[in-house]
């Protein structure tokens, strides 16, 4: 099964974002920091409601 799960950067609000093994922490287990401001990813709920 393959889940569709969006991020979205809690600093800027940015949705674009990179994985990194090296940055895989308790807070940010798929290892996903946004691109501009280099912040953990948090998933985006809202995606989930619609």
């Amino acid at each position: 099964m393959i889940q569709n799960i969006k991020y979205q950067c809690p600093s800027c609000n940015g949705c674009q974002y990179r994985f990194s093994v090296f940055n895989i922490t308790a807070k940010n287990p798929h290892g996903a920091n946004c691109i501009f401001c280099k912040a953990q990813m948090m998933v985006s709920y809202k995606a989930f409601a619609s």
